[in-house]
């Protein structure tokens, strides 16, 4: 043997120890626990490359195997560890563990890649954490109230009755919508304009003036659909001279420039620019707040505002990845059009509560239960966030439920990735039974677990009622008017209706919903 060829071997060899030595220590950090055993790790670009395999997590790791993830090794929170390439990571569909790791308390952080996918312009209500989180929600919190939510309502109805008229639906006993979350994030997006920033437009309107020759909404959608490059692509490579990286970079500084006119627009306007019955817009309250603060450390940066400004329009609209109100409703939408008995449901349920003779209120967001729980259901079939990640910012234990009644104590390690995974905390049968079945009613028991899409404790997601306001108005609207029904391909079933065009049609960005799928209206008689 050659002395090139017995280097060769040696360093192969080396490797390969290298490897074994490397996984060992991977399987020690999380305890052994059971789970896959993939070449590389869910969040590396690699593996994001690649499609979801049995092999690969990939992007759609928790939606392809969630009949299987958990199921196969006998427990609800299991360690991924790769053998290749990649750090490992816990992840558990138990919601007693979730709770554990996203408590405000916790001895858990937020991933350097979680703050980086939504800090691109500085710090924000989402990206820090504890003391820091607790200055930026002091100054976001005082804009979302009652006062709000009403007219979150009222808004929701007019741009309801500005889209039928300006679609030319109002005369017509049936159409067709080609492209339902096309509707539902523009619906999104017109109502974080008016109620998030006081520019209430019409449905033919474009939303604001161009800046670089962009609009709000083309900036926004430009510099959103972009976060994860953006948190996974090294800062010098975005310099390349290539075109979709000159777009974003275009985008992000006229988005800037945009928020910061608005902002110095305002405060030329007077530290109160509006009397206290007419201050409902977040932004307005929001800049309010924060000069009530301004020689107090608690005052924002106006960067920081900048900030939360993109973190309120990405979290209420994000047509490019659309999240929690534009994807749940387009995905709800969906999951009625082939359940016509939760329409009838729903339908009688509005007609009971207004009598048939005059539009739902916000007056009627109490009597409305089974409506509401038409959008809840569709947003745990289809989560809009499917999970998020913490790492162990000390050496810590978890509470470890197990299927007998046992409760273990699980040792980790500092640095230690734990999922919560909403996903699959929503297709847990121990907290929806026959979790595959789309069942509005099951959120009429109390004693239903409310599940954690929108975070947990004092940490819950500030917007939460502004997306069911938004979206109960627009459902109890729309089904007091119209049936929705699947456009069937020939010899096609409901079920292979929903497969086709909501399973088998997800789309990931920041959010994770149905692309575009199509849906006919049918007037109420």
């Amino acid at each position: 043997m050659s002395w090139h060829l017995s280097f060769y071997v040696v360093l192969l060899l080396a490797l390969v120890v290298n490897r074994v030595l490397a996984y060992r220590s991977k399987l020690a950090q999380v305890q052994h626990l059971p789970g896959p055993r993939w070449p590389f790790g869910p969040v590396t670009l690699i593996s994001l490359l690649l499609p979801s395999s049995s092999w690969n997590g990939g992007a759609m790791l928790a939606w392809y195997n969630r009949p299987t993830l958990y199921t196969n090794y006998g427990s609800d929170t299991i360690a991924i560890v790769p053998w290749l390439y990649g750090a490992p990571m816990m992840s558990t569909r138990s919601v007693e563990v979730s709770k554990q790791v996203l408590g405000f308390k916790s001895d858990w952080e937020k991933t350097p890649e979680l703050v980086a996918a939504l800090a691109m312009f500085g710090e924000n209500l989402f990206s820090c954490y504890k003391d820091r989180w607790s200055r930026h929600r002091r100054i976001v919190q005082p804009g979302f109230t009652n006062k709000l939510y009403a007219q979150v309502w009222d808004e929701s109805v007019r741009v309801y009755y500005d889209m039928i008229r300006s679609e030319g639906w109002a005369d017509k006993t049936s159409f067709e919508i080609p492209n339902v979350p096309a509707i539902t994030s523009k619906i999104a997006l017109y109502l974080i304009a008016s109620c998030g920033f006081g520019l209430p437009l019409t449905w033919t309107d474009t939303v604001g003036e161009k800046v670089r020759g962009l609009t709000l909404a083309q900036c926004f959608e430009t510099s959103a659909g972009a976060v994860i490059p953006q948190s996974i692509l090294p800062r010098w490579m975005w310099n390349f001279p290539l075109s979709y990286f000159r777009r974003v970079k275009e985008a992000n500084l006229a988005l800037e420039s945009i928020v910061r006119r608005i902002i110095e627009k305002r405060r030329q306007e007077g530290p109160n620019p509006l009397a206290e019955a007419n201050e409902k817009d977040v932004f307005s309250l929001l800049l309010n707040a924060n000069d009530a603060e301004k020689d107090t450390k608690a005052a924002l940066t106006d960067q920081e505002l900048v900030a939360n400004v993109f973190l309120l329009m990405l979290a209420g609209h994000a047509k490019a990845p659309p999240e929690t109100t534009s994807r749940g409703l387009g995905s709800t939408l969906g999951f009625l059009a082939c359940n016509p008995y939760a329409q009838d449901k729903a339908y009688e349920e509005i007609m009971s509560v207004t009598g048939g003779v005059r539009d739902p209120t916000f007056e009627d967001y109490d009597s409305l239960p089974y409506t509401l729980g038409c959008f809840l259901e569709g947003t745990r079939l289809i989560p809009s966030v499917p999970s998020i990640p913490r790492q162990a910012a000390i050496d810590t234990s978890l509470k470890i439920p197990e299927k007998d009644g046992r409760t273990t104590t699980l040792p980790i390690r500092t640095g230690t990735v734990m999922v919560a995974d909403f996903m699959n905390i929503s297709f847990n049968p121990e907290y929806y039974p026959s979790p595959e079945v789309y069942d509005p009613a099951r959120w009429l028991d109390p004693n239903m677990e409310p599940g954690i899409n929108f975070s947990y404790g004092p940490r819950v997601c500030v917007g939460k009622k502004f997306a069911l306001t938004e979206s109960l108005a627009t459902l109890s609207m729309l089904l007091k008017d119209y049936k929705m029904e699947p456009i069937l391909d020939a010899g096609e079933t409901l079920a292979d209706w929903r497969r086709r065009s909501l399973e088998e049609n997800i789309e990931v960005s920041v959010g994770f919903g149905p692309g575009k799928f199509p849906v006919r209206l049918v007037k109420r008689i």
